[in-house]
Formats: C-alpha cells, structure tokens, sequence
C-alpha cells in the first residue's frame, strides 16, 4: 500500500491496516505502537501475540498522527501518550454529544 491514500477510504471502519503501514502513515514506530497497543490506545484484529499478523481499522492512522505529534511536541513517554489520547477521546465525545443537544434545541 502506498502512501498518502484518498483520507476517505482510509478512515473506513471495514479498512484494516497492517501494524507497518500504521507505523509508515502515522509516523510512529512499530514498537510505540505495540506499547500502545499494551495500554489500550489501539485494538488489533489479529492473534494477540503475534503483533506482525495484527490488522487496525485505518481509522487509527488518526489517533496514530495525533500520538507522533504528541511524541514530538511535548516528548511525552508512551504512558503520557496513552492519557493524553484517552483524554482527548473524551473531549471529542462530549463535543459530539453537545452537538446532539444544541441540535435537539434548535429543533424543539
């Protein structure tokens, strides 16, 4: 797979990834992938020992590129990464739920 692909087709849930071309398109290494994997930043699709054989929903190229600038402009270690990203998931669900309400508002 080459890279940069049509954002739209990679954000697709049903497009999986290999942890190389997670690491190639977010910027990250292999090994701080597999570290997050360990806390629970990303969900492989694959047998849970053999990180070669994992497979990610493109949509972790996202939270990927958000980690390696993370990484680089605060140099954060992998646990620091984990609590920002977690942290920043919940921002944007709480923004998502807030647009619900105003539209139910605007609407009623």
């Amino acid at each position: 797979m080459s890279w940069p692909l049509d954002e739209a087709l990679l954000l697709e849930e049903h497009v999986l990834v290999a942890l190389e071309e997670l690491a190639q398109a977010s910027g990250l290494s292999a090994q701080e992938i597999i570290e997050l994997v360990e806390y629970g930043v990303f969900e492989p699709v694959g047998r849970p020992g053999e990180a070669q054989a994992w497979r990610f929903a493109a949509r972790c190229i996202v939270t990927g590129r958000t980690a390696s600038r993370l990484r680089k402009d605060f140099d954060l270690p992998t646990s620091g990464l984990a609590l920002a990203l977690s942290l920043i998931e919940r921002i944007e669900t709480l923004e998502r739920q807030v647009r619900v309400l105003e539209a139910q508002l605007l609407r009623g």
